[in-house]
């Protein structure tokens, strides 16, 4: 490949086939499909729907009028306001080339083009090496390796209760041992391993994940409780519209916390069972599971109720602009006819740290993404 006209453009309807045939190529995830039961065809349906979700932009790279390449950015506001950066995740990267050169361009384009982004994350297979040397290249630091496991389910499986181990649901007021749970045990997250991100900030992020699944009504929380007293929890995540689109009726178990004091001592794998019997009550059929990799205890666990691995990746963080994340910063929304939006998408209005007044005509090629500009708190903190 020559690269001789290249052309980056917004993804539109008529780019439909061709994108839908990109995901259909790409060879990483295959043997997590067959393990869930899953077609290729139909999964690669549900990533293309995913184009569409809110906060998303998708930039295709064309060579010679040939679709090449595309890489789709997904806004994270509350996780943005927890940051105080403009924070965006690469759902999707994918390129129909031989070497890394394609998606080094398509990763450029979007840290030297798009103003509006100061931070990216970025997950990929951990055997798709060439995208692993692009984001290298690009400036992406590795941050830690996720391991994805999964298990079918059967509402006939037997469930083994520790004696000891009161389970049941959620109730509002076990909330706050379980958020003080979460906050002390939860440092297996990527953003610990970001020297650029202070400690106190990565820790209290599954507090703040944990505060959102309460109330809302794909999650299901389990509690064990001795002597009335909250233990250790589950939330598990019932995946409607994947499994819709899939074909395959799909959940998660996305958080568990047990007290340190009372680890080693069944409390873990009894939640796990008895979220996973609630799942295929509930007509599942498929479980999954993802940890970091050097979390082992989390995987001893999953092992021990009849997980496998069926997939592995690795995380990368990019920092657009270098600030070094000591406290929470707001952010405030930038009405349509407000002043202070110009021309460009953002601008900041943090002591020292003005916006030219005047933006280079550089291509936007998101619409869909909201305005944000950060302000500090009135602590005076600064970036």
């Amino acid at each position: 490949m020559t690269l001789t006209k290249l052309t980056f453009m917004p993804y539109d309807a008529t780019m439909e086939e061709g994108v839908r045939q990109l995901f259909l190529e790409y060879p990483h995830k295959d043997y997590q499909l067959r393990v869930m039961g899953a077609s290729k065809y139909r999964m690669a349906q549900y990533l293309h729907s995913t184009l569409s979700e809110p906060g998303m932009q998708t930039i295709c790279l064309r060579d010679n009028g040939s679709l090449v390449g595309l890489i789709a950015l997904q806004f994270l506001p509350w996780m943005s306001e927890h940051f105080g950066l403009r924070m965006f995740a690469i759902r999707h990267l994918l390129a129909r080339s031989v070497g890394p050169l394609v998606l080094s361009r398509l990763l450029r384009f979007i840290k030297e083009e798009l103003g509006e982004v100061d931070f990216l994350d970025c997950r990929i297979a951990v055997d798709d090496i060439f995208a692993a040397h692009a984001l290298e290249v690009c400036g992406f630091r590795y941050v830690g390796t996720e391991i994805f496991a999964g298990k079918r389910l059967s509402i006939s499986d037997q469930i083994e209760i520790s004696p000891t181990v009161d389970v049941s649901c959620c109730e509002h007021r076990d909330r706050d041992e379980i958020l003080e749970i979460a906050e002390e045990g939860h440092v297996y997250n990527r953003f610990m391993n970001d020297p650029l991100i202070e400690s106190h900030a990565a820790r209290s992020l599954y507090r703040r994940l944990l505060e959102k699944c309460f109330d809302h009504p794909q999650f299901d929380v389990l509690v064990a409780k001795s002597d009335d007293h909250v233990q250790g929890f589950i939330v598990a995540k019932t995946n409607l519209n994947f499994g819709h689109i899939v074909g395959v009726g799909c959940g998660s178990l996305d958080f568990i916390g047990v007290r340190p004091e009372i680890r080693q001592r069944g409390v873990g794998s009894t939640l796990n069972r008895v979220a996973l019997a609630q799942m295929a009550q509930n007509g599942l059929e498929y479980a999954g599971v993802r940890t970091l990799a050097n979390n082992y205890a989390a995987m001893r666990n999953c092992f021990c109720t009849g997980f496998a691995v069926t997939s592995s990746s690795l995380h990368f963080h990019a920092w657009i602009r270098r600030a070094r994340v000591s406290a929470r910063r707001k952010l405030t929304r930038i009405e349509p006819n407000s002043p202070d939006r110009l021309k460009s998408p953002l601008r900041y209005k943090s002591a020292g740290n003005q916006a030219p007044e005047q933006e280079t005509n550089q291509r936007r090629s998101c619409q869909n993404v909201a305005f944000y500009c950060r302000q500090p708190e009135s602590s005076g903190a600064s970036s």
